[in-house]
């Protein structure tokens, strides 16, 4: 993939002042980082979200500032209108090329329909974690990390993060026992296991319920009997 650079240029504007760049289709953003001072930016709204479609949140992002200053950055934070989800706001972490990060990556599954555990509709893959931490140079953190699910065996089969097969550069930063996927029984059958529980307690409560009105009436009969004696 070629690098990509986003144009930006310094922002004077704050607060609610900001409004007034959104409605010129200009987005505020920041860059932080590496010891230095925070930057207040800004970056055309269309420009901005061509770089993040193509980026994603795993690439780095080269920002170059109006008069030639070029800083390689890592996506940190999206802010989108909780209405309409157009972009308010974005933070970008300055990195150094060679140094690694650590950085949340996107888990895609595979190998659902192969997985010996979901033969017949046995069972079927769940999938626990959507994104895993990871630790790697800049250029080196991939788009994604494939979870590979044709190795569950069985009902309650589950892949743990230690068993993700990660590229070469790439380590895990999280926890190893982060469950990825698991099998478990189809939503049908645990709920007719349910029902079929529920049924079973209800009869049991009926029986033991005629069995003690037998009892009263058992033994009404019995006062009666003394009373006429």
């Amino acid at each position: 993939m070629d690098p990509i650079t986003l144009n930006v240029e310094v922002r004077t504007a704050f607060g609610k002042k900001n409004r007034a760049l959104r409605r010129q289709g200009i987005t505020p953003i920041h860059m932080y980082g590496l010891d230095e001072d925070s930057e207040s930016l800004q970056a055309t709204e269309s420009e901005l979200r061509a770089a993040l479609r193509t980026a994603g949140r795993t690439t780095p992002i080269t920002l170059k500032v109006a008069g030639g200053k070029e800083t390689v950055t890592i996506v940190r934070e999206i802010a989108s209108h909780a209405v309409y989800g157009n972009i308010q706001h974005v933070d970008f972490q300055r990195v150094d090329v060679q140094q690694e990060v650590e950085t949340p990556v996107p888990i895609s599954l595979t190998g659902q329909e192969e997985a010996p555990g979901t033969a017949g509709g046995a069972g079927v893959v769940t999938q626990g974690a959507f994104e895993i931490l990871v630790r790697a140079k800049p250029f080196d953190v991939p788009n994604e990390i494939v979870a590979d699910c044709s190795g569950l065996m069985e009902i309650d089969s589950v892949m743990l993060a230690g068993e993700l097969k990660l590229p070469s550069g790439v380590s895990l930063a999280g926890s190893e026992d982060d469950r990825i996927c698991w099998i478990q029984p189809p939503r049908v059958t645990a709920e007719e296991d349910l029902v079929a529980a529920v049924e079973g307690e209800e009869d049991t409560t009926g029986i033991e319920g005629e069995d003690a009105a037998e009892d009263a009436e058992d033994g009404g009969e019995a006062t009666e009997d003394g009373e006429e004696e």
